[in-house]
């Protein structure tokens, strides 16, 4: 974990203890047309996609700095920026993934037909370069590498969790992975696919993961689940509150609207940001 990450995770760690002691300054509103989600890197770049499918890099002061298209995949479901020089995009429809480099050209497209997988619910970077898919139809967790060898399979999750998990996020952080289904709850695995328990915790559509902390938007706030203390917290969010989506990264919130994109700086009344 590096000194960068575990200064955020402390800022975080305050910021949720006493909101009222934070400001939250508006750096910029971006007009948008037609975007669908948003995703966010550690350095605090945000990912724009459109309706066309197009993606959009901002930095985190809003200022543009790269876009991509593909036109022959489909629908672009996701992505993956945990890594921001290995940036994963997946297709759902087509079963694809393109790997993507820092200046965001195409270094690798991965066929998920090949490994008997079709249309998969989610994927997910791991820490050591590999990918991890949700198998829906055998249930199963995977771990693959770049030449679509699977080095890992988790259980077959209906037998170990009597559900059948359909989740909408997944995550791999501290040597762990998160699969949040909003039905069912978050599961949570060792780093070989080896299922853990499931966090009573549901209908999370977008989930971030700060040392101990899960962060994931709800109603007009973000909530903090502390995976140590279990406390719960709550902080409501800035401005209009009919926002897509909210992401945290560094001092920086972000929301995405139908119309665009805020930014906001976050920093302490007494002006250390």
């Amino acid at each position: 974990m590096n000194k960068n990450y575990i200064l955020y995770s402390l800022l975080l760690f305050f910021f949720f203890q006493d909101i009222n002691a934070f400001a939250q300054n508006l750096l910029k509103s971006i007009p948008t047309e037609e975007a669908r989600f948003i995703t966010t890197d550690e350095l605090g770049n945000v990912y724009l996609v459109r309706e066309d499918n197009a993606l959009i890099r901002y930095n985190n002061n809003g200022d543009s700095t790269g876009n991509f298209r593909s036109i022959q995949n489909g629908e672009l479901k996701s992505i993956d920026a945990s890594n921001p020089l290995r940036i994963l995009l997946y297709y759902s429809n087509a079963s694809k993934i393109l790997l993507l480099d820092r200046m965001l050209s195409v270094k690798n497209e991965l066929d998920l037909k090949k490994l008997q997988i079709f249309n998969a619910p989610v994927v997910a970077m791991s820490t050591d370069g590999k990918i991890w898919v949700y198998d829906y139809v055998n249930a199963r967790l995977k771990k693959f590498d770049d030449q679509l060898n699977i080095t890992n399979t988790g259980n077959d999750m209906r037998q170990e969790s009597q559900t059948v998990p359909n989740p909408a996020v997944l995550i791999e952080r501290d040597s762990k992975v998160y699969m949040a289904d909003p039905q069912n709850g978050i599961y949570t695995f060792d780093r070989f696919a080896g299922y853990i328990n499931t966090l009573e915790i549901k209908n999370v559509y977008g989930l971030q993961i700060f040392g101990t902390q899960l962060v994931y938007p709800e109603a007009d706030s973000l909530i903090s689940y502390d995976l140590q203390t279990l406390a719960r917290k709550a902080i409501q969010l800035p401005g209009d509150k009919k926002f897509l989506q909210a992401r945290m990264e560094r001092n920086r919130l972000y929301f995405l609207f139908e119309t665009r994109l805020e930014i906001y700086e976050i920093g302490n009344e007494e002006g250390e940001k």
